[in-house]
Parts: C-alpha cells; sequence; structure tokens
C-alpha cells in the first residue's frame, strides 16, 4: 500500500486513508489538536499532571504534551502511580525512569505502600470482599487527586483512547450505572470541593494508533500485561469490541462520537443528583461519610 498524500509505503491505512511514517504522525497529532481544541482541554499558564502508567498509551501522552507544551504555553509533569505489582508494575516503573531520563521528563511517583501501607499484591490476600481492581481502581483515584493537590495541577490528563471509552460506556450500560455513565467524556470536570478536572486529549484516537505513534517515537515499552484484568468484565468486552472493530473499521470511534453527542444533555439531566461531601477520615470529595479508599483501608490497618 502506498500513502495517499505522498506516494511512499504506508505503514497505517484507516477509513480508506492509508499514511507513510510522516504523514501518519501528522494525522495522529492533528487528531489530538483538533480534540484538544474542540473541548477547551488546555488553557495556556496551567500546569498540567500526566497520569502516566510506563504503558504505550500514557508514554505517548506525555511525549505529545511535552513536544507542544511551548505552544499551549503550560507546563508538563508526569504522575506515575505505583500499586506494587509483582512482574507488571515494576517492570514498567524502571522502563518509565529509564525513557523520562532520555527525554527530560519531570516525572513523581507515588506507591500504594506508602499511603495504604500494603502494595497491591499485598491487599489482594488480605481483603477477599473485594476485586483486584476494585481495590485498584479506588485507591488509583484517590492518589491521583491527592497528587493533582500536593503538586497544585490545574488539570489531569489521561491516555484513555477510543478503545478505553467505548468499553467503558459499554460496561456501565450492562450495568446500569448511570451516575459513570453521565460521568464520561474527554472533559470531567467536578466544580464540588475543588477535585481537579480530568481531561483526555486522545479520546478519540484508537489504542492501534497510540501504538503505531510511540514506536515510531521510540518510546514503545516492554510488553507485560497487568495479571489482575485476566477474566474480569472490562477484558471480556475489551476483546469483543476488538472482534467487532476488525469486521467494522471505525466501530469504536464511532461509539464515543455518538456518546459525545448526547452526554452533555445527559450531564445536565443528572446535574445535582449527586451530592459530595467530605470524607470524614481524609477530607477528600465522597458521596458517603466515609470514602472508599478510606473503606478499603480499614480491612488492611494493623
Amino acid at each position: 500500500m502506498r500513502c495517499s498524500f505522498c506516494g511512499k509505503k504506508a505503514i497505517y491505512c484507516y477509513k480508506g486513508k492509508c499514511y507513510c511514517k510522516e504523514h501518519f504522525i501528522e494525522y495522529f497529532e492533528k487528531k489530538v489538536h483538533e480534540t484538544i481544541e474542540k473541548f477547551n482541554l488546555i488553557k495556556k499558564g496551567e500546569r498540567i499532571g500526566v497520569a502516566v502508567s510506563g504503558g504505550k498509551d500514557s508514554l505517548s501522552l506525555l511525549y505529545f504534551l511535552d513536544k507542544y507544551k511551548d505552544r499551549y504555553g503550560i507546563e508538563v509533569i508526569g504522575i506515575h502511580i505505583d500499586e506494587g505489582i509483582k512482574g507488571y508494575r515494576d517492570i514498567l516503573t524502571d522502563y518509565l525512569k529509564k525513557i523520562s531520563k532520555k527525554f527530560g521528563w519531570e516525572i513523581k511517583i507515588y506507591k500504594f505502600k506508602d499511603f495504604f501501607g500494603v502494595t497491591l499484591d499485598e491487599a489482594v490476600k488480605r481483603i477477599k470482599e473485594y476485586k483486584p481492581c476494585t481495590i485498584c481502581g479506588v485507591w488509583r483515584r484517590w492518589l491521583m487527586n491527592y497528587a493533582a493537590k500536593e503538586l497544585n495541577l490545574d488539570k489531569l490528563a489521561t491516555a484513555h483512547n477510543a478503545n478505553d471509552e467505548a468499553q467503558t460506556v459499554i460496561m456501565n450500560i450492562i450495568e446500569g450505572n448511570t451516575k459513570d455513565f453521565v460521568k464520561g467524556g474527554p472533559y470531567v470536570g467536578i466544580k464540588e470541593l475543588d477535585i481537579v478536572p480530568r481531561i483526555k486529549p486522545f479520546y478519540f484516537v484508537l489504542e492501534k494508533e497510540t501504538t503505531i505513534y510511540s514506536i515510531l517515537n521510540g518510546i514503545y515499552p516492554p510488553f507485560v500485561e497487568c495479571p489482575y484484568i485476566r477474566g474480569q468484565t472490562r477484558d471480556l468486552i475489551r476483546k469483543k469490541l476488538y472482534e467487532l472493530e476488525s469486521k467494522y473499521e471505525g466501530f469504536n470511534e464511532n461509539i464515543v462520537r455518538n456518546y459525545v453527542e448526547v452526554i452533555e444533555k445527559l450531564k445536565e439531566k443528572y446535574k445535582g443528583t449527586v451530592k459530595l461531601k467530605k470524607c470524614k477520615i481524609c477530607g477528600f470529595p465522597t458521596s458517603h461519610d466515609i470514602c472508599r479508599a478510606c473503606e478499603l483501608r480499614r480491612f488492611v490497618a494493623p
């Protein structure tokens, strides 16, 4: 196949157009710039934290925002959460440290062990009432919010792509989770109690596109998969959506684009239905007297 724009050898084709290396990077970055501009994700002078796991998506986002930080007039800092998953997180953390030195990225690392007294591996053995992904998700969100406030961030950028968001939309529909269904979109801003807004510049980018982008820019990490995701609902939905994408090109992107079309109306309808207050233990926002992070912490308290 040849590039639709210059005739060079193509490395990627999508929706009737093929791209060489140079034109793929141009296509990818243009899509991200358009998302940032359309949804007003970034403002000049902001301090942006990037949630960087060490995987290809988050590394690509950190690379992109660092590359264009002068264009947007922003400060960029990476935030890495080390849950303590042997054979997975340790490998990606080591890779992140090495590549950060190469590119001169500033990275702040926060560990479950330091804040909750246990690694995720240890917590899974001691907390039988909840699934590993539930424990991880609750503590990661709490620690991200902690880091965002400690570092005085204006926004927290996450590398959720179209595949991730399509999976979340389907999961919330299956589970009848209206509250979380209406919380989605490229910009998740909660004004109450000063929760730092989350932005998703890669919202319309496909996972395979971030894979190519990371390879072309020399930031593709070792391939390792979290051992706890296997057999979980998201893993099953992810595999099914990949199958559908292979049969119907643009399937995942179409889901999120249609979702975004209606999400603002839904947000307005359900606005104010969830009242937030401060957790009696940590002081962070919650809809209950005690937040879920502190509830889980009680299971591992000495």
